[in-house]
């Protein structure tokens, strides 16, 4: 099958399944759960009132904070119950994510978007949860999974019911390795291959035309182990009920506060987009009085006046600008090879600590939710964990919504001394094939590079 005939048998396959999903927001009633809000629009104003407080690993919550975390989301059930119309009811509040990638809205996934939207949302939401509570100190908790000792879904979410009460963190659908608190694969946030080591914004958060790799790697990763994306019904696992599971929240508070660390490591490196396309750029979010309001990218870039800040990680900042060497890409053989100029200096054992990443840009991504291991060469043999074979590379973790095509993101990948050797002699080809599959096909990009910190 060549890769238009792909292409289009994977838009077809992805039609059924947007009429399967559709299906099942209809038998539930949610007729209107894409519609775009409506109502008087105000501009955001920075509040000055709110005290920066910062946002805990859940791991770290005492039982006072568990039970007000239970406690607001338990009001947010209720209101969702009592006024199904209320802009910050339970199900209204999981609406606004499925509005805006796959509804009527513009999609906020696989562009810069997606880190300014949902760091709005999240503050939203949380203004909502403060109301709702009358606690004015509350902050929403992060899922810290980046950690390896805390990769499992945190127990607090796991039982349905707590002292024989409905425990409001619950969700029915979630994957069976989820549901039973088993740790997720190491190799889900690797040291050498994991978005923090992308050397720009681009790499790292995306560009206006395509992903980056934190969306397209831990991001769509954790998606689709907590909630299984082979069944319709799963909500994590699928874009357009994925807020109707309250883990949504945790997860993506620590997409947010990777983003800030990512900052935070390299100032001058790490830096934002300046582009008064990116900056201003603006959504509409209902807030704690249901109003609705406009608010721009602008406006989230600095937390601390929006009252959250998060801990700083272990490593210092730093200032230096990493070195970027394009690499030679024959598009008649599909091989990537080091320039000559540095072959010697790159092959050659070292003994300075070099950190080296591949940078590939403009992927071509498949049409399915998944995660898709990446190679230098074909595929290992099955049975085996390919994520600890020679020629790994690092993984694309993806989570697409119905409506979505020739989607594409950067990828930070690792470096490995067997690539290195084949891209210095004759060539390397990158491939990519579902995981714990053998049958690999050749990775589509535009562009590679090689960084060296």
């Amino acid at each position: 099958m060549d890769n238009s005939t792909r292409r289009q048998f994977g838009r077809t396959v992805l039609a059924g399944a947007a009429a399967s999903i559709t299906g099942k927001l209809l038998a539930q009633g949610q007729e209107t759960a894409c519609a775009p809000p409506t109502g008087e629009v105000i501009e955001f104003v920075i509040p000055t009132n709110l005290k920066n407080i910062q946002r805990k690993p859940i791991s770290a919550l005492n039982q006072n904070e568990i039970n007000r975390l239970r406690l607001g989301y338990q009001k947010l059930r209720d209101l969702s119950a009592s006024d199904p119309t209320d802009p910050r009811g339970w199900l209204q509040q999981a609406n606004v994510h499925c509005w805006q990638c796959g509804g009527s809205g513009t999609d906020i996934h696989s562009s810069w978007k997606f880190l300014p939207w949902h760091r709005a949302f999240l503050y939203f939401h949380e203004r909502i949860l403060c109301k709702l509570l009358n606690d004015n100190t509350f902050r929403l908790p992060y899922w810290s999974w980046d950690d390896k000792s805390t990769r499992s879904l945190p127990a607090i979410y796991r039982s349905a019911s707590i002292n024989g009460k409905s425990n409001s963190l619950y969700d029915e659908h979630r994957s069976t390795d989820a549901a039973k608190g088993s740790s997720m694969p190491a190799s889900i946030f690797p040291q050498d291959s994991n978005p923090m080591n992308a050397g720009n914004f681009a790499s790292f958060g995306g560009s206006d035309g395509h992903a980056g790799s934190l969306e397209d790697g831990p991001h769509g990763a954790v998606h689709n182990w907590t909630g299984s994306n082979d069944d319709q019904s799963s909500d994590m696992g699928n874009l357009w009920l994925a807020g109707r599971d309250p883990v949504f929240f945790a997860h993506h508070c620590n997409i947010d506060r990777l983003w800030a660390e990512w900052n935070r490591r390299n100032p001058v490196a790490h830096a934002n987009p300046t582009d008064g396309s990116f900056l201003g750029l603006s959504f509409n979010f209902f807030d704690e009085n249901k109003q609705l309001v406009n608010i721009k990218v602008q406006d989230v870039l600095d937390t601390a006046p929006l009252g959250f800040s998060y801990p700083p990680g272990a490593k210092l900042a730093k200032t230096k600008i990493p070195k970027w060497t394009q690499l030679t890409y024959d598009t008649g053989t599909h091989l990537l090879q080091l320039p000559q100029t540095i072959r010697a200096r790159v092959i050659a054992p070292s003994v300075i600590a070099v950190q080296r990443s591949l940078v590939v840009e403009q992927v071509v991504l498949p049409m399915k939710s998944g995660t898709y291991n990446v190679f230098v060469g074909e595929p290992p043999a099955a049975g085996a964990d390919q994520s600890t074979a020679s020629n790994y590379l690092g993984y694309i973790g993806l989570i697409v919504s119905p409506h979505m095509h020739d989607h594409k993101c950067s990828l930070v990948l690792n470096a490995t001394t067997e690539f290195l050797q084949r891209a210095g002699n004759g060539g390397a080809m990158l491939t990519f094939a579902a995981a714990g599959t053998t049958k690999g096909e050749r990775l589509e990009f535009s562009t590679a590079y090689l960084t060296e910190e």
